[in-house]
């Protein structure tokens, strides 16, 4: 049986991207091991929002083209926010890599890969237009999952890269994220955390979908859910609707990550935040 090490740096996107990716290895016959030294592939799945991940990937891909050196049929994958940003320059600087991953070809993951077994030095990035996702449970049973429901953001403040490599707004669509949390009800799962760059922007850009509060009230009436939680959200989306829903919602957690990034609204305005303080007040 092969064995697989993977990274991960980043946010919780990139922590269900990396359990996503382990579930499609694991239906493969791949088995998680703890130690790169024991692993027939390697995949790190990166962050790009600031420098310090940036660097401690290429020390690691320094650490693996010795590795490989050793061990040449190892295969080693570079995926996230960093492979999306970089795509071929990776395969150019660094030849030790196999494959470069964007963050929204997640599900092309083995497509790739047997590309990779046959031979090939592949690169899959860019976005595509349909939101829908593969239901895939985590490999690792917890109380607690992340259940992706949007992708990209549409935001584009003047310092932040995201967009760039998560792309365009979009939202999975409602029965797809349902249809997982009721299964992941059923393996014992008690809490959700409903993850997107702009969670309280669901559905906006979806003719027929539910809006965000609407998919909050779905969830919470599958039993077994006891408690949901989300993230991020932007202060510029937030409604009223939604403010109401923390009071009629039980299962929804008292809590909100709402950055308000500056008190100046000059600066506010330099950073294309799309709201005053006067409005987040």
């Amino acid at each position: 049986m092969k064995g697989v090490f993977l990274q991960t740096f980043g946010c919780q996107m990139n922590e269900r991207d990396s359990e996503r990716v382990l579930a499609l290895l694991i239906e493969q016959g791949y088995r998680i091991v703890s130690l790169p030294e024991e692993a027939d592939l390697i995949v790190i799945n990166t962050c790009t929002v600031r420098k310090k991940p940036e660097h401690k990937v290429y020390s690691l891909l320094g650490r693996f083209k010795r590795l490989k050196e050793k061990k040449p049929q190892l295969k080693i994958v570079v995926m996230g926010c960093l492979a999306q940003q970089e795509g071929e320059m990776l395969l150019e600087r660094f030849p030790q890599v196999d494959m470069v991953l964007g963050p929204d070809r997640v599900d092309e993951f083995i497509k790739g890969l047997e590309k990779v077994i046959g031979g090939d030095r592949v690169c899959m990035i860019g976005f595509k237009e349909d939101p829908s996702q593969r239901v895939l449970l985590p490999p690792f049973r917890s109380p607690r999952a992340y259940v992706n429901i949007m992708q990209g953001c549409d935001n584009f403040c003047s310092y932040c890269i995201v967009p760039y490599v998560r792309g365009p707004e979009k939202s999975r669509p409602s029965q797809e994220i349902l249809k997982e949390v009721r299964l992941l009800a059923k393996e014992g799962v008690k809490e959700v955390i409903l993850l997107g760059q702009n969670v309280n922007a669901y559905g906006k850009k979806s003719a027929g979908e539910l809006s965000f509060v609407e998919l909050l009230r779905k969830i919470a009436e599958i039993p077994g859910i006891e408690r949901i939680r989300f993230t991020t959200s932007h202060p510029k989306d937030l409604s009223e609707e939604l403010i109401l829903a923390f009071k009629e919602i039980p299962q929804l957690c008292e809590h909100i990550h709402l950055p308000f990034q500056a008190g100046s609204n000059k600066i506010l305005k330099m950073m294309r935040r799309g709201y005053t303080r006067e409005e987040y007040l």
